[in-house]
């Protein structure tokens, strides 16, 4: 009887242990999927940064060259403009009548029509239609 009992308790400890390196070959499995699952996301994640990166530094190129154009051709302007100026200089210098032309002060609309802010958007157009003296019908006359 002894050796009965012993048999099954030896049967009953090969069992157990038998089941626990079980379970941990198991847990050993979950944990490599789990493991498996975190490195494809991260490399799905770096693909996508490289994506987003390469995509920045494309735009960035983009932006350099319009960056560029605009340099240059504000360059082109301002020789433009210059040279307008010296031109009207040299008139100005040369012609007694242009001289006194330009000397002469500018009509009080022209004035107005200088005082006014510039305008810089949509939000301050409506707000400068607003504020701007109002208009009278067709036919009626003015105040002043």
């Amino acid at each position: 009887m002894n050796r009965l009992i012993a048999a099954v308790l030896i049967l009953a400890l090969v069992v157990l242990v038998t089941w626990a390196l079980w379970q941990r070959g198991e847990a050993a499995e979950a944990r490599a999927h789990l493991a498996e699952q975190r490195l494809a996301e991260s490399q799905q994640n770096e693909r996508e940064s490289q994506l987003v990166i390469g995509a920045l530094w494309d735009n960035a190129a983009r932006l350099d060259t319009q960056r560029r154009a605009l340099a240059s051709q504000q360059a082109e302007l301002e020789r433009t403009a210059s040279d307008r100026l010296a031109t009207i200089q040299e008139l100005q210098r040369e012609n007694q009548a242009l001289r006194e032309w330009a000397d002469t002060r500018l009509p009080a609309a022209v004035v107005r029509l200088r005082k006014r802010p510039a305008v810089t958007g949509a939000d301050a157009y409506r707000q400068s239609l607003r504020d701007s003296e109002s208009l009278h019908a067709a036919g009626e006359l003015a105040d002043h």
